[in-house]
């Protein structure tokens, strides 16, 4: 339920995310790597909106902590946690900038397993059409 409110207060008041977002990073790193599906899917909303409402407000050292936590759940197989993941890396996207995202995404576009390039080559087209 915390995450959830969470989710929907960032949200809400966007800019005053940055006060709050040095005090909510442990809790958004733990429920990231929680067992928990539902914990990871609603922590990864939590952190689109917290990056889409902190984006160039000099909060990128959290959020650049954050995505070293949201990117291994892209090899995810329920297909609501991998929206909620791939909107999160967006959002990140959005507040750090595509290059920092692409020296995240490059590593794994053609690595040896097709699952993990089809992971990663979905996130460099998304990246691709929304930093063109």
């Amino acid at each position: 339920g915390v995450l959830k409110s969470l989710s929907f207060m960032f949200e809400y008041i966007g800019e005053m995310g940055k006060d709050y977002i040095l005090a909510i990073t442990p809790l958004l790193e733990d429920a990231l790597i929680d067992r928990d599906l539902v914990h990871r899917q609603t922590a990864a909303s939590a952190v689109k909106h917290l990056s889409l409402g902190v984006a160039y407000l000099g909060c990128e050292d959290s959020l650049a902590h954050l995505i070293n936590f949201l990117f291994p759940n892209v090899f995810e197989v329920s297909p609501h946690v991998i929206n909620a993941v791939l909107e999160g890396i967006e959002g990140l996207r959005v507040a750090l900038g595509p290059a920092r995202v692409l020296s995240y995404t490059i590593q794994g576009l053609f690595h040896p397993a097709r699952r993990v390039r089809e992971a990663y080559w979905k996130i460099y087209n998304n990246m691709y059409l929304g930093a063109q």
